[in-house]
């Protein structure tokens, strides 16, 4: 009877671990998005390494600025501007 109970407990929590593995996963597939904008001018876009390529971030900084060509100012990692799972931040001006 003890076998019993220790599998019961092992199924439970296997059980109890697939929402999380879940969640991971979708949150995974996170894609970049606009994020706080500094100035009229300067634009932010958070992404995570793992699931942006290039030329969504470049899509995404043209659609920004409304078509112009936006400019790179700067490029780094901020948990205070953007979410823990797409941590990375490329910052952009619209101006020129």
């Amino acid at each position: 009877m003890a076998t019993d109970d220790r599998h019961r407990r092992s199924r439970l929590r296997r059980a109890a671990l697939l929402p999380a593995l879940l969640a991971l996963v979708q949150c995974s597939e996170l894609g970049p998005f606009e994020g706080p904008q500094p100035t009229a001018e300067e634009h932010t876009i958070c992404y995570n390494r793992a699931s942006a390529t290039p030329d969504q971030l470049h899509t995404l900084a043209r659609q920004a600025c409304g078509g112009k060509q936006p400019q790179f100012v700067d490029h780094t990692i901020d948990l205070s501007a953007c979410p823990i799972l797409v941590p990375v931040r490329v910052s952009f001006d619209c101006a020129a």
